[in-house]
């Protein structure tokens, strides 16, 4: 069975300097949060990473404290069966649905379940389409 919800998303710009990783995931472990679903990427000068946690108010208040600036993005989230093809499946839907996705990222650890964030242009729509 797939959980399909919308959440929020903290997307974090930091400096991009060696070191920032650790200080923003050593941030959120301090603070005793779960960090549920991550991806982080460097452009130029800035760090982004993009978060879902088990406690964004606690986390974004963590981040804040730190100097770091936050926006919050919806995003839907998908926690399917690990299994081959379910990624395609999932893109084949929202693209029939005439839905485009902005980003996505994802993790399993092998567990059996895998979980999968979606910035679409069109939450809502996303939302039904994939209960």
């Amino acid at each position: 069975m797939n959980i399909v919800k919308e959440e929020t998303e903290l997307h974090v710009i930091t400096p991009n300097e060696p070191g920032i990783f650790g200080r923003v995931l050593g941030t959120l472990a301090n603070a005793g949060i779960n960090l549920r679903a991550y991806a982080v990427l460097s452009e130029k000068d800035k760090g982004h990473f993009y978060l879902v946690t088990a406690d964004n108010k606690k986390a974004e208040k963590a981040l804040k404290a730190m100097g770091f600036k936050i926006k919050i993005n919806k995003v839907i989230t998908v926690e399917v069966t690990d299994r081959i093809g379910v990624g395609a499946e999932i893109g084949a839907l929202l693209g029939s649905a005439v839905i485009d996705i902005k980003y996505s990222y994802g993790s399993s650890a092998g567990s059996g379940r895998t979980l999968l964030v979606f910035k679409t242009s069109n939450n809502k729509k996303a939302l039904k389409t994939l209960q």
